[in-house]
């Protein structure tokens, strides 16, 4: 007995030491805490060291061009048949696509600024304009479009009267 009662002592002495120190575990936890909600920013990579390549690393605007290029695989020629028009005359505006969706249409816009929508049926359209009665001879441009690409022609508008027949005098 003599061992028991210095052993409860010492051990309530420690109980009543330790009590200050372990207030927040006697305390009442009833009551509600308030709580702080966290909410991420926006996401940072590290930085990292540059790679070393042998191809430069492109920039936005080339990967556009770069994405455009693959998107947009249409050709456009556009040719005058003939070449030398007469005042009054007809001439064939002859367009070829190639890459196109099938059932689009092209906008011919002619040297006196008139537009012809044409369909695109077929790879090869030919469109017949004439060249007005009263155009001034020159080098004249059609242009056509079809969806973002553009082309032109050019022709040459002679007067009417400088056009001869050389072979009209042939008989007499």
């Amino acid at each position: 007995m003599r061992f028991i009662k210095p052993l409860t002592v010492t051990a309530a002495a420690t109980a009543l030491i330790a009590l200050p120190f372990a207030g927040g575990a006697f305390a009442d936890t009833a009551k509600p805490q308030p709580t702080t909600t966290i909410t991420p920013g926006p996401r940072t990579t590290p930085p990292t060291a540059p790679v070393k390549t042998s191809r430069p690393t492109p920039t936005a605007d080339t990967l556009y061009v770069q994405e455009t290029k693959r998107r947009d695989r249409t050709s456009l020629d556009v040719s005058v048949n003939p070449t030398r028009v007469k005042q009054g005359a007809s001439y064939g505006v002859t367009i070829v696509v190639k890459g196109a969706s099938a059932g689009g249409a092209a906008t011919i816009t002619s040297p006196e600024g008139k537009s012809y929508r044409v369909s695109l049926d077929q790879r090869k359209v030919t469109k017949t304009l004439t060249v007005p009665a009263h155009a001034k001879p020159g080098t004249k441009t059609v242009s056509v479009k079809v969806g973002n690409r553009v082309a032109t022609a050019t022709f040459t508008v002679v007067s009417s009267g400088a056009h001869r027949d050389d072979h009209r005098h042939e008989g007499k």
